[in-house]
């Protein structure tokens, strides 16, 4: 990393209802501990269909952006080619407005759960290539250029009211080679269950991808997270949500962060030294909102006091 790389943080709040129900004074809990704490951004997953409770991805994040004044709030992440492009575009371009630029659409091609694509009548042999165009589509639509693509139509009239300067931020997620091409067209990158070393192999393709043109791109990572004080019961907490997940505990456990406060800055901070910009944590146990107030107030802060020691070994 270089001294004039920002640093940010996130929150994924549990508008998946999986561990424990979210409603609408979950949310408000969630406004208020990301206006009046060190967090950029307040992020809600997606599905239409899943085997778990979900609130829509845009409601959740229209209302966390009415909820807040401060705090910016975003999809993390919206399985864009399971939607219109139209419909997103005019969709975030209102949030955009009503926030007074306050949202990121993070996006993805997805496809972990085949009903919602049955449902919505996409073919998930489809979903790279819907994503590729819908990305491209989304400024059709934001600037007004008539463009036919094979998938989308733009008639040349532009969503009005626009986003808050004309477009709202893209960050793409996902951590194979066609995600990272994709994120480099965008402004900003998500990566889950990934190495340190891999958030660094990443960096490297974009810039190269981008020609060194990064001033303007964020480096994000979503890491599962959890904080206890004992190390052996945050670690048997951490692989129990894993597999409740219905994911193998055996080969994620290496990639989240958990125990006392320091240990999770510990981790934090080796994926900062990789170069990752953003860390948005993941907190997927009961009781969210204990955890997410340690994190706030006991490891953000132990990341930024060693931040600016790391900062000086590498200028």
């Amino acid at each position: 990393m270089t001294p004039t790389d920002s640093l940010g943080f996130g929150l994924l709040v549990p508008t998946l209802a999986e561990f424990e129900p979210c409603g609408l004074s979950d949310l408000r809990a969630a406004a208020e501990l990301g206006d009046r704490s060190d967090v950029d951004v307040l992020w809600v997953g997606d599905h239409l269909m899943y085997s778990a409770p979900i609130h829509d991805a845009t409601v959740a994040t229209a209302v966390l952006g009415a909820l807040t004044s401060r705090v910016k709030v975003g999809t993390n992440v919206l399985q864009l080619p399971l939607r219109r492009p139209v419909d997103v575009a005019k969709s975030y371009a209102s949030i955009s407005q009503l926030t007074s630029g306050r949202v990121v659409l993070g996006i993805g091609v997805g496809g972990g759960f085949e009903p919602e694509w049955i449902a919505a009548g996409v073919s998930l042999r489809d979903r790279g290539a819907r994503c590729d165009e819908a990305i491209d589509a989304l400024h059709w639509y934001w600037n007004g250029e008539e463009r036919a693509g094979r998938y989308a139509v733009s008639p040349g009239v532009a969503i009005d009211p626009p986003p808050v300067g004309g477009r709202v931020p893209l960050w793409v997620g996902g951590r194979a080679g066609a995600a990272v091409r994709r994120a480099a067209r965008c402004d900003g990158s998500l990566n889950i269950w990934v190495s340190p070393q891999r958030c660094a192999s990443i960096r490297e393709e974009i810039t190269d991808l981008r020609d060194g043109d990064i001033a303007e791109f964020t480096f994000g990572l979503e890491l599962l997270a959890h904080v206890h004080d004992d190390l052996a019961t945050a670690r048997e907490n951490t692989r129990t949500a894993i597999s409740r997940l219905n994911l193998e505990p055996d080969a994620l456990e290496k990639y989240t962060a958990y125990g006392p406060p320091e240990v999770v800055a510990e981790r934090v901070l080796a994926f900062v030294e990789a170069g990752v910009q953003h860390v948005s944590f993941y907190l997927p146990t009961e009781g969210w909102l204990p955890q997410a107030t340690r994190i706030v107030d006991e490891v953000i802060p132990l990341v930024r006091a060693a931040r600016p020691s790391l900062v000086a070994l590498e200028a």
